[in-house]
């Protein structure tokens, strides 16, 4: 028996591409014959196009389908004998792109559909989040788990020391890290800034994340702090690892007001370098938080700076939500995902 994934995009630096290196790398430590097939390969990745994966198909292996986004690959799925995992990374919901991004709407619109059409086509329909897991359910697939995104925080130890050296100041920094597209809500992490600036000058806001396919999008953005006449916002735009490392390590407080997320690994990655969240309760980002983190269900702006202000000055207040996160990160740790992981093999074995 072969162990294979399959999925539209793998590029490097997301969370699907890296989770799908991952198994890829668990799999072939248990000694299972394993490769990456996908439509779209980033250069550089160790991958195959997704239709040579006929000439090792069977229906004694198991196939795993990453599902975000309509592709030809949902229909070529459907056709192989092979007993099929779908891990469902969810879809954004195809109304935030109009007027930024029509391809994108297409292809995710089309998604849905796709998704339907899998129902009886899949042995067992896995969800990164609970939040995913019930979706699936709502669909109509019968047999449904949930495997979180596995995070490997041995590779997150080697900072950018240049960065960690150009903010080496007593400034407070805000972090967000998402790709820059509409239902991330940067827009809303910018009017937040705005209040806290008033309350705390000598701050400032980093947003992380590649803005490619929504430029109309990160233009908005970019005119939002010019009409609020705000300083010290930094639209880092697509950031290499060990920049990334440097952000989390300078940041004293995580925003996220994304309306729209099927697990949310940088609320992870916030918890594991003790940086507080503060998160629009939203889609999976509940499940990912369980009652760690602060949870807010109206986007007051105002309200939000004070709280910002709040986690900063009070460091009782602090160190309880610090703590209570890194609680919550021993869920997630790669060993217990592993053993999860195992077991949905169990079922399809």
């Amino acid at each position: 028996m072969e162990i294979h994934q399959i999925l539209p995009t793998i590029s490097p630096g997301d969370a699907i591409g890296n989770e799908v290196r991952e198994i890829k790398s668990v799999l072939n430590k248990w000694g299972y014959k394993s490769e990456i097939y996908a439509q779209n390969i980033h250069p550089g990745i160790d991958a195959k196009n997704y239709t040579e994966y006929k000439k090792v198909s069977s229906k004694e292996n198991i196939l795993i389908f990453h599902f975000s986004i309509g592709s030809e690959v949902s229909e070529f799925v459907t056709k192989l004998p092979d007993k099929k995992i779908m891990i469902y990374h969810n879809i954004t919901p195809p109304d935030y792109f109009i007027g930024v991004n029509e391809t994108l709407v297409n292809l995710l619109e089309n998604g849905k559909n796709e998704l339907r059409s899998l129902v009886d086509h899949i042995d067992l329909a896995v969800g990164v989040s609970e939040f995913n897991r019930l979706e699936l359910q709502k669909m109509g697939f019968k047999n449904t788990d949930v495997l979180p995104i596995i995070v490997d925080f041995n590779e997150y130890r080697n900072p950018n020391e240049k960065l960690l050296s150009k903010y080496n100041d007593d400034f407070v920094n805000l972090l967000f890290v998402g790709r820059v597209t509409p239902h991330k809500r940067q827009e809303d992490i910018i009017k937040i800034f705005y209040y806290y600036k008033r309350i705390n000058p000598k701050s400032r806001l980093f947003l992380a994340g590649s803005y490619e396919g929504c430029e109309i999008y990160s233009d908005y953005l970019k005119k939002l702090i010019q009409n609020l006449n705000l300083k010290d916002v930094h639209l880092l735009g697509k950031i290499k690892f060990n920049d990334l490392i440097s952000y989390y390590k300078l940041a004293d407080v995580f925003i996220c007001m994304s309306e729209h997320e099927g697990f949310c690994v940088p609320v992870l990655e916030s918890m594991y370098f003790e940086v507080p969240i503060i998160a629009y309760n939203s889609t999976a980002i509940p499940f990912t938080l369980e009652n760690t983190g602060i949870l807010v269900n109206k986007k007051n702006y105002c309200e939000i700076a004070e709280m910002v202000n709040l986690l900063v000055e009070d460091e009782r207040l602090r160190s309880i939500i610090v703590k209570k996160q890194k609680g919550r990160l021993d869920d997630f740790k790669r060993e217990k995902i592993i053993t999860q992981f195992e077991r949905i093999l169990s079922k399809v074995k």
